[in-house]
């Protein structure tokens, strides 16, 4: 079953000859989601995938490793940006919430929700922090103090670095709160209605097309000529 088929959006249905996902020809009846046309196996497999709880805790391990991932990319970006060339290009926390939404999103195998919409909003606020607080570290002596100040910065400024920024820069923490919500966006859930088993319609065999030309002049009459009479 190929589960990349989308179901976030309702599409108009498609005539029921074949099913969407596997693109077996269907026999008898067919099952509907969102707009797309399955199969009765499909259809079952589909209904599985998105309400089953079995495998959460793996796929809930999945996502915050993926997240982390896709934040560390964004937060090394922001990190540098902070750091050399000494200005709070804020537009990139944007980008952080866009690619840890993205990475819980493909970690959680596409269900979405409402728990995971805050592990994403979570890892942002997070590595929006570090970021913040490693670009201060890298270019004065706060880390000077020994390995535990360094981990107490360090956490102290994934707690309340974002705050701390936005009151020296309101303009840059609304963009902050927008890369927030662009992780919350991208993780809502996906509510997928399976409906069916449908009958198949009769196919109805199609006549053979009437040419137009023939259809708006008709040949005329034919009339049998007689033999000449004799005199």
């Amino acid at each position: 079953m190929d589960t990349e088929i989308q179901f976030d959006r309702v599409e108009r249905p498609i005539s029921a000859t074949a099913c969407t996902s596997c693109r077996g020809a269907l026999l008898g009846s067919y099952f509907q989601a969102n707009g797309q046309i399955l199969c009765e196996r499909c259809a079952e497999g589909i209904r599985k995938f998105f309400h089953s709880g079995e495998g959460a805790f793996g796929r809930v391990i999945k996502a915050i490793a993926f997240g982390i991932g896709g934040g560390l990319a964004g937060g090394a970006i922001y990190t540098t940006v902070l750091a050399l060339v000494h200005i709070n290009a804020a537009l990139i926390t944007i980008l952080i919430g866009f690619w840890v939404g993205k990475m819980v999103r493909k970690g959680s195998g596409n269900r979405g929700g409402i728990g995971y919409q805050l592990l994403a909003v979570i890892i942002t606020y997070g590595m929006i922090g570090l970021s913040i607080i490693l670009s201060e570290m890298l270019t004065s002596s706060a880390a000077n103090g020994g390995l535990l100040n360094e981990i107490f910065l360090l956490l102290f400024g994934a707690i309340a670095g974002p705050v701390i920024a936005a009151t020296h820069s309101p303009l840059g923490g609304l963009i902050t709160f927008f890369g927030l919500m662009q992780a919350w966006k991208i993780n809502k859930s996906v509510v997928v209605n399976i409906t069916g088993p449908h009958a198949l319609a009769p196919v109805t065999p199609s006549r053979d097309p009437v040419d137009p030309m023939i259809a708006q002049n008709p040949p005329a009459p034919v009339t049998p000529s007689l033999p000449p009479q004799s005199a």
